[in-house]
């Protein structure tokens, strides 16, 4: 619900509230039930932390490599901060990247993080607590945003996923597209190319739907 709704509705039921008062009526029960039942809903929890997020670029399952340099990992990565900062409106708890809570996407940082997870020697459990030790705890952040890329014939699968230091879990969901839905000209410049708007917009969904799970 918007900030402009929410000011609207609380103007009506304190006026509904004065109403009575002016026709001699004083119990006004239901009214401040209901003022009470938006403020909760509008303010964050008593003793509710912040969240501290950062993203890092997809990964290639099927070759374990990072997409780090590759025109998909760059333009996946918009679709993934677009999805981050619709889900930071939605709960303000939520920090993408605050001073000090940073896990910087570079080269290294997401080789760390294949390397780790694509480790065969390592079982899910042992990697988990290897990527907080490594990559979530130098960083003080509390969830990383990434996931994975691959190609099957044609069609493209895009797993985004969280990794949750306080749960020690590991989240995703799935997107699939043919690979004509995936890639196109970018409208504002033809010679280059961007997501299409409905992969973006799916991929952005998945992300805000992950993050509003924790």
């Amino acid at each position: 619900m918007s900030e402009k709704k929410i000011s609207f509705i609380v103007k009506i039921i304190i006026i509904m509230c004065i109403f009575p008062l002016l026709m001699g009526n004083e119990n006004c029960q239901i009214q401040e039930q209901l003022i009470d039942m938006l403020n909760q809903k509008i303010r964050p929890a008593q003793g509710q932390r912040e969240i501290y997020i950062s993203h890092l670029t997809f990964m290639d399952p099927t070759t374990g490599t990072s997409l780090f340099q590759t025109e998909a990992g760059k333009l996946i990565n918009n679709a993934v901060i677009n999805g981050i900062n619709q889900a930071q409106k939605n709960n303000p708890s939520f920090k993408h990247n605050a001073p000090g809570h940073k896990l910087e996407d570079t080269d290294g940082n997401v080789n760390k993080l294949v390397n780790i997870t694509f480790d065969p020697n390592l079982n899910k459990g042992d990697k988990i607590n290897k990527i907080i030790t490594d990559l979530m705890n130098p960083a003080n952040i509390d969830v990383i945003v990434t996931g994975q890329y691959f190609e099957k014939g044609p069609l493209l699968d895009v797993r985004p996923l969280i990794i949750v230091k306080k749960e020690q879990k590991i989240v995703t969901k799935v997107a699939q597209f043919k690979k004509s839905e995936f890639l196109c000209s970018d409208p504002n410049n033809p010679s280059t190319k961007a997501l299409c708007q409905g992969a973006h917009d799916e991929i952005s969904r998945l992300v805000k739907e992950l993050l509003e799970q924790l």
